[in-house]
């Protein structure tokens, strides 16, 4: 038995409140409601289920209906990382729309992340950026009528979701006379219980120059290597030169727990270049790295 075990038993008994009568009944219906076999090796076959059972009644107990009868209990799984610190991201919208010649498809996540500020923000920033696209389809689409072409998609993914951090994904797709796409990125620091931006993980204010300079040497490394490659840097005659990143631009942290600075399509490159993404490795921000923010994916 380990600490944690000896915890929540120590704390059992500390614990007057009993199991309702109700829940007791429930569990003792389950139990009386399997067969009793009669033969030997019926009885091995029948085993599995019956263990499986007895074993769902356990998971019912421990995880639905001693958190509602003992505060204690509650409370100490509140405090177990995997159940207590994690955030829940599910879908509570989706638009959609299909004529043949125009298509929406639209959903809206929400942030289940109890008491939390930060989720409150992110929710309510979803939700208006949302309603802005869906509002601008049906615009187009009374200008365009049956003459046009397009469709909107916008879904969302958990990039990350560990005990320290929480980065959510939204993903916007557009296709009309050319495709488009772009993302908005989201990330909570567990810890401190607030959103994070690209800027508040340096201390030096010219993180810009650090991250700029370290970008157009991979641009200038992938042109050299694949002639297909073209970014707009070098007083590019095409597309506005790459000079700096904002406060709030797009990031996140891969599984080596280095930063991954995002771009969207045409943003700083053609459309042939998709929407680029440049690994930073900590070496080279190390220097201007908020403490706690080294090692974040450890």
């Amino acid at each position: 038995m380990n600490e944690f075990d000896k915890y929540l038993k120590n704390k059992a008994k500390e614990e007057q409140e009993d199991i309702p009568q109700s829940v007791k009944n429930r569990i003792d219906e389950v139990l009386d409601s399997l067969p009793e076999d009669e033969q030997k090796e019926e009885k091995r076959i029948k085993l599995f289920p019956r263990v499986a059972a007895v074993a769902a009644c356990f998971v019912f107990i421990t995880l639905f209906v001693l958190p509602n009868v003992s505060s204690v209990y509650a409370e100490t799984l509140e405090k177990v990382p995997v159940i207590g610190n994690i955030v829940k991201v599910v879908t509570i919208r989706n638009y959609f729309y299909s004529d043949g010649n125009h298509e929406m498809d639209i959903d809206v996540p929400e942030i289940d992340y109890e008491n939390s500020e930060a989720a409150d923000y992110i929710n309510k920033d979803v939700s208006e950026l949302t309603t802005i696209i869906v509002n601008q389809f049906y615009q187009d689409l009374e200008i365009t009528g049956n003459n046009g072409y397009g469709s909107i998609k916008v879904d969302y993914e958990t990039v990350t979701n560990t005990d320290r951090w929480f980065t959510l994904k939204l993903n916007v797709s557009e296709t009309a006379a050319s495709s488009n796409a772009y993302f908005k990125f989201y990330h909570i620091d567990k810890n401190e219980g607030k959103i994070v931006e690209l800027g508040d993980l340096f201390t030096a204010d010219n993180y810009s120059d650090v991250l700029v300079k370290e970008i157009k040497k991979q641009m200038k490394e992938q042109m050299e290597s694949d002639e297909n490659a073209v970014y707009w840097i070098n007083d590019s005659e095409i597309g506005e030169e790459f000079a700096s990143v904002k406060k709030d631009h797009n990031f996140y942290w891969n599984d080596n727990g280095d930063l991954v600075i995002v771009f969207d399509k045409y943003e700083v490159a053609p459309g042939s270049m998709g929407t680029p993404e440049f690994v930073i490795s900590e070496k080279v921000i190390d220097k201007i790295l908020k403490p706690e923010y080294k090692n974040i994916m450890s």
